[in-house]
């Protein structure tokens, strides 16, 4: 009983000269408590009230009031419009004085004449730059008529007749695979399972092997699964799958793995793998690099090629050094790209489906994984100059200008390699000034574009 009385509150008001009892939960809402007061007054429920105590102090209308008895009853007064303003015109009162001391200790006003000014700034700056847009649609289009007029030439100084540009091919002039026997007869059958036919039941064609030993090689023609499927060819042509007894499947998971860790760079991505790659492989079946070094030193070229740039973030490490980067901090400095690329690589042969060193035993992971290192290290160009030098050491008297020196060095290749890229030197030639020319234009637009800016 004592615990259930606790729970209720007895407050006494003194209504219209007599003594009114009002019992509520210590658990009501001081709007439910103030609805039962307006009840006991006879007054509507959203009245205003008032409660006075017996010296004229106002006692708040909540649960925790305080406690009274008959003798000292509380005295309920309806609040009048007029009362209700004076509150409403303290309450704003209230509010301004708020306002203000906001405004003043947040600099609002100073705030908003830097906003206003701000966006005058960007209108005026957004007309100008309406104006420029049209000026740079100019140029497009002399720059537009300017190529038309160069490409018509016949006799210019920098296109000769027996040198004209030929557009790409997107394709081979030769089939790229051909199909087993056993899928040719299958496809003459009404009951040819396309489901169950698979990748592996068509190899590269005789024109595609032939072409991948030459430097000539367009790798431009080639879609991302069949340069894995060249790169596959590679490995399996040098008798590397063979003397080592790499898994098949093991390499075919690897070089997926390769692929799916080159970014999509517009220079340094898969396909630039591919070309260092494919290179590579020409200049060992060309030299005849077999003959001369081990098939672990084949080995380690072809993979340090395949390596040399994964996970490339797109930026040289000069920005990594001057930007500070996670690499250039990890790596003091020294060749962070390339000590990244190095590491990512093992990080790949660290997993079990895609070692194809699994067969190795530990000593000669180690002459492996050192050879790797070593070369894709090489890679940085910063030390061209050293690496350079000392290959210069070890061959006396060798000259790179001297055409015959190079052929004595390199006899079998003097046709099959060095013409071809030659002729790639004077294309190159023959483009670079074509795109320096288009520079000097665009240049001379930037600048009348600049004087007439400044003009205004």
């Amino acid at each position: 009983m004592g615990s259930a009385s606790s729970s209720y509150r007895v407050i006494y008001l003194e209504v219209d000269g007599r003594i009114q009892k009002v019992v509520f939960s210590r658990f009501c809402s001081p709007c439910d408590i103030k609805e039962l007061f307006c009840t006991a007054l006879g007054v509507p429920r959203n009245t205003n009230l008032s409660l006075l105590d017996s010296s004229g102090a106002m006692v708040s209308i909540d649960p925790t009031m305080p406690h009274n008895t008959e003798r000292s009853p509380y005295r309920v007064v309806p609040m009048t419009g007029g009362q209700l303003a004076d509150k409403e015109e303290l309450f704003q009162n209230v509010l301004t004085q708020v306002a203000e001391q906001f405004s003043r200790a947040f600099k609002i006003n100073e705030l908003k004449t830097e906003v206003t000014n701000r966006l005058a700034m960007l209108e005026k700056r957004v007309e100008l730059e309406g104006m420029k847009v049209v000026e740079i649609e100019k140029c497009r289009n002399d720059i537009k008529k300017l190529r038309e007029e160069m490409a018509s030439r016949n006799n210019s100084n920098f296109l000769e007749d027996n040198k004209k540009l030929t557009p790409r091919r997107d394709v081979p002039s030769y089939p790229k695979y051909m199909l087993s026997q056993q899928t040719i007869d299958g496809l003459k059958k009404p009951t040819f399972d396309v489901w169950l036919w698979e990748a592996n039941e068509y190899h590269l064609s005789k024109e595609t092997v032939a072409a991948l030993r030459l430097p000539s090689f367009d790798a431009w023609q080639w879609e991302p699964n069949e340069m894995l499927s060249c790169l596959e060819h590679m490995y399996h042509d040098l008798g590397l799958v063979k003397d080592f007894n790499i898994n098949p499947i093991t390499l075919k998971r690897w070089l997926l793995c390769i692929h799916d860790n080159y970014k999509n760079n517009p220079f340094h991505n898969f396909r630039h793998c591919f070309c260092v790659t494919q290179m590579m492989y020409s200049m060992i079946c060309l030299c005849s690099l077999q003959e001369k070094f081990t098939q672990v030193d084949i080995l380690i070229l072809m993979t340090a090629a395949v390596c040399h740039d994964l996970d490339h973030p797109g930026f040289n490490n000069t920005y990594q050094i001057n930007a500070r980067t996670e690499l250039a901090v990890r790596y003091n400095d020294i060749s962070p790209l390339e000590n990244h690329h190095c590491a990512v690589a093992f990080q790949i042969f660290s997993q079990p489906d895609c070692n194809i060193f699994s067969n190795f035993d530990p000593e000669a992971f180690k002459q492996i994984r050192q050879g790797a290192i070593t070369l894709i290290l090489a890679t940085d160009m910063a030390r061209h100059g050293e690496i350079l030098d000392s290959f210069k050491q070890k061959v006396d008297n060798f000259d790179y200008t001297d055409e015959e020196h190079v052929t004595c060095l390199f006899p079998q290749i003097e046709e099959a390699m060095v013409q071809p890229l030659r002729e790639s030197r004077d294309r190159y030639e023959e483009l670079k000034q074509i795109d320096d020319a288009m520079n000097e234009v665009q240049k001379k637009k930037s600048e009348n574009l600049t004087m007439g800016g400044k003009k205004k």
